[in-house]
């Protein structure tokens, strides 16, 4: 395992579903945040590639394939880089406003359905031994692989966006964090990403509002 899948195997998937824990791959983008630059998990196509085997997407075959067409295609894989982030950048818009209890925009939800329609011939249904199953066609190109990438993204957020679990979307109470998550728990009140994470600034930064007040 190389270095970089080691680094990307370190993102933690909190998300509940991969579409968000995607769109949790960088920080620093959240309206009003105090961090002073935004720092991105995903540094280069091939960081994309592993990822996708990270959060279950692809399997270890087409891990493989695609990281030989990345590392074939040299300068090509820039263009469909630029294409993954902007689409991720396009979702994190969508799915924040509607985290923030503010309506889908239809810019976003146009731009998300362009990626529908624009990916659609990458996804085939396909018999297997317990019945007929969606699947999406091997990466034979970059340009594929691009297009393999994005429509399974794509197909997630319409899935979240007309699903009930829509409405147990969040956003990290913490208000440096960006991460989203579908909140799932019994009481329906968690609040923070990761609680021995955010959960854990939150209360260190109490504890040391609470000591200054008392001195």
């Amino acid at each position: 395992m190389s270095i970089g899948q080691l680094k990307i195997n370190a993102i933690r998937l909190i998300g509940g579903v991969s579409v968000l824990d995607f769109l949790n791959t960088c920080d620093g983008r959240r309206p009003g945040t105090s961090l002073v630059a935004v720092v991105d998990k995903l540094s280069n196509l091939e960081e994309i590639v592993h990822w996708f085997l990270h959060a279950g997407l692809i399997g270890e075959d087409e891990h493989a394939r695609c990281v030989d067409l990345v590392q074939q295609s040299s300068w090509h894989s820039l263009t469909a880089f630029k294409q993954l982030i902007d689409f991720r950048e396009s979702l994190y818009r969508l799915f924040l406003a509607i985290a923030s209890g503010n309506p889908a925009t239809a810019g976003e939800l146009d731009a998300l359905n362009e990626v529908l329609v624009s990916t659609a011939s990458q996804r085939v249904l396909v018999s297997t031994p317990v019945g007929v199953v969606w699947a999406w066609r091997p990466c034979d190109t970059l340009d594929g692989m691009t297009a393999g990438f994005m429509g399974r993204i794509a197909v997630q957020a319409a899935t979240l966006l007309t699903s009930p679990d829509l409405a147990k979307l969040k956003l990290c109470a913490l208000p440096d964090c960006d991460w989203l998550f579908v909140d799932t728990s019994k009481n329906g009140r968690r609040r923070w990403c990761q609680m021995n994470v955010c959960g854990a600034k939150e209360k260190a930064r109490r504890s040391y509002k609470s000591n200054v007040g008392w001195r």
